[in-house]
């Protein structure tokens, strides 16, 4: 009797221990809108380039150049000042986007083997609201680049990155 009771309990401890219907949906959830997200990521760090060099000036009468001033982040800048800021906080974003792309990648194989845990739980949650924060993040550095466009002369012809 002590072995069945054993074999039931050791089996409730494997059973526990794998991902619920609802975790699995979930990470099929997440997976399906990292995706997304990363092609946005990919689709901006392609459209901004790097393209400093490509920002116009403004002539004086004089013969010399000066850059265009523009307002960025409510504060006063010049294109190539926005630019390079725009660029950084765009590269920042993509290295730590890769670190978490390997969680992701972590939880699927848990999923895949059945060995769920409690961390998996709370960095599945994690995940789930930065994917969601990252979005909006994009929709902002690209409402930024619509601005150095506009205010810069910045072409983001993938041609010329």
């Amino acid at each position: 009797m002590k072995n069945y009771m054993f074999v039931l309990v050791l089996f409730g401890l494997i059973v526990s221990c794998g991902p619920s219907d609802r975790q699995e949906e979930k990470l099929k959830d997440l997976i399906a809108e990292w995706k997304n997200t990363s092609e946005k990521v990919a689709d901006l760090s392609e459209q901004l380039g790097n393209q400093m060099y490509l920002l116009e000036t403004k002539k004086e009468e004089n013969g010399t150049t000066e850059m265009i001033p523009i307002r960025f982040q409510g504060e006063e800048s010049n294109c190539e000042t926005a630019y390079k800021t725009l660029r950084e906080d765009i590269d920042e974003f993509i290295a730590v986007w890769k670190e978490n792309s390997l969680k992701v990648d972590q939880l699927t194989n848990n999923m895949a083997i059945g060995k769920w845990t409690v961390e998996d739980d709370e960095n599945l949650k994690a995940l789930d609201l930065e994917v969601k924060e990252r979005d909006v993040d994009i929709e902002q550095w690209l409402n930024q680049l619509e601005e150095l466009k506009e205010n810069c002369g910045i072409n983001t012809d993938s041609s010329n990155s």
